[in-house]
This record gives structure tokens, C-alpha cells and sequence, in this order.
């Protein structure tokens, strides 16, 4: 979980850097940033419930190894959309992200009610909320010298690094799970 909160704060934690990268007048820019967090958003107004159904038919490792397939091709194509300084290209990058990012806590629920006890469910969701919010401190505070030391797609690259531990974590969950 941490690594999704990683990587869908990192632009916030880089508004500064975004805005010189894209070097745009202010009203411009503020449009297409905040956008980057509705295209997140909107996919995850009705996903989270196509996504429960996903969970209880298909299982849940195999719907998180899905829902963080498209983390990885979301921060994927908003990786090359900051290289090439294309909001389009960021956007629907951003949008695809969203596609998994909300669902996967749905098959991540499905699965802490599998592996706990009923007297320990509640210890374990908090620590995987507690460990969500530590990927949002650790993008605050590691983003922007990454950003300031070599440049701003370097930074988002390291991202979508990040969501490919992610989905690894998941496959291995799925190997976990088949035993």
C-alpha cells in the first residue's frame, strides 16, 4: 500500500518542480495539475465497486495482481507524459493508475480477513493504513531532492520503479495464496 500513496502524492510533493518543468502561465498550469488528481479520482468513483464484484468472483491475489497491472501502466504512461511535458499523455497516464489504485484496497481487505484472526483484523488494517501514509512521507521527503538533484522525470521514473515492487509484492502474494 505503500507504494500506490507513493506514487499518487509524488505530484503533489513536486507541485514546485512541475511547474518549472512544464514552464506554462500559472492559471494554465493549475488547470492541468489539478487535473492530475481528478483523472485519479473520477475512474474511482464507481471502480471500487466493479472491483468488490472483480474480488468475489475471480479471487482476490488474481484481482490485485490486475488492479496493480494497472498501477504499473498508469505510472508508466505518466512517466513518459512528464518526459515529454505532455498533460494528455500524463493524464491518461494518471487515469489508468486510478483504474487500480482505489480497487486494490478492496482485494487487500479480502485478503488481511483471510490471514488474521478475527481478534487481530482490526491491528492489521491499521498498520496497512499506517504503512499507505508512510509511502506519502517517504514520496515528501525523497521526491523533491531526487527532482532537485537530477530532474523531474527522473524522479517519476523512480515512481514507477516503486509500482513495479508493487506488483511483484502481488505476484508473490498470488504465490503465497495458491499454496
Amino acid at each position: 500500500m505503500g507504494g500506490n500513496h507513493f506514487c499518487c502524492d509524488q505530484p503533489a510533493s513536486l507541485y514546485a518542480q512541475f511547474d518549472d518543468h512544464m514552464n506554462e502561465k500559472s492559471s494554465t498550469f493549475e488547470n492541468y495539475f489539478n487535473l492530475l488528481y481528478t483523472m485519479y479520482s473520477v475512474p474511482n468513483i464507481f471502480l471500487p465497486l466493479v472491483g468488490g464484484g472483480m474480488v468475489d468472483k475471480y479471487g482476490a491475489w488474481q484481482s490485485l495482481i490486475v488492479f496493480t497491472s494497472f498501477m504499473v501502466l498508469g505510472e508508466f504512461v505518466f512517466a513518459l507524459g512528464v518526459q515529454n511535458k505532455s498533460w494528455a499523455v500524463m493524464l491518461l497516464g494518471r487515469t489508468l493508475f486510478g483504474v487500480g489504485g482505489e480497487s486494490l484496497y478492496t482485494a487487500k481487505s479480502v485478503l488481511i480477513t483471510n490471514w488474521f484472526p478475527d481478534n487481530q483484523i482490526a491491528l492489521a488494517f491499521g498498520v496497512g493504513m499506517s504503512i499507505g501514509r508512510l509511502g506519502t512521507v517517504i514520496s515528501n521527503v525523497t521526491s523533491p531532492p531526487m527532482a532537485n538533484g537530477v530532474d523531474l522525470s527522473f524522479a517519476i521514473w523512480v515512481g514507477f520503479l516503486i509500482s513495479v515492487l508493487v506488483f511483484s509484492a502481488s505476484v508473490y502474494i498470488g504465490v503465497l495464496e495458491r499454496r
